[in-house]
């Protein structure tokens, strides 16, 4: 073979392990949350905004279980939303600021005060659920 050819051929293969790499990396680390409302973001802003403020931690069923009622309400509300990773160093001063003890939590700041909402819940059956009733009424306030 002439060396065009395995130039070639190295260079497809080095083309299709890097986008393989890239879509696995993607698809494990992004989340559906909006990537540019984080407690980074948060933190740098003003503490007496009227913002919701949404607690997670990756792998909790809880919030797994209200991710997508959380997000799509959130879209409607008219208060911008920040999405909170409990496990960043951020995440936690906030979780200790608003004393949060469940990470699928909502906690809503409105002309100073501060309201928290649980997001998900264990039904009588056992099963983890959206509590669609506490997501309304944060987003809606």
């Amino acid at each position: 073979m002439s060396k065009k050819i395995i130039a070639l051929i190295t260079s497809a293969i080095i083309l299709l392990l890097t986008v393989v790499g890239v879509s696995f990396v993607f698809q494990k680390h992004a989340l559906d949350y909006d990537r540019h409302l984080t407690a980074d973001v948060y933190v740098d802003t003003a503490i007496n905004q009227n913002v919701n403020l949404v607690f997670y931690k990756t792998g909790c069923p809880y919030c797994q279980a209200g991710k997508k009622a959380v997000v799509t309400t959130a879209k409607e509300s008219a208060y911008p939303t920040f999405y909170i990773d409990v496990e960043s160093d951020k995440g936690q001063q906030l979780v200790k600021q608003y004393q949060v003890e469940k990470a699928a939590t909502i906690i809503t700041l409105r002309n100073g005060e501060s309201q928290l909402y649980l997001y998900a819940r264990k039904t009588q059956a056992g099963k983890i659920t959206a509590n669609t009733k506490n997501i309304k009424e944060a987003f809606n306030d």
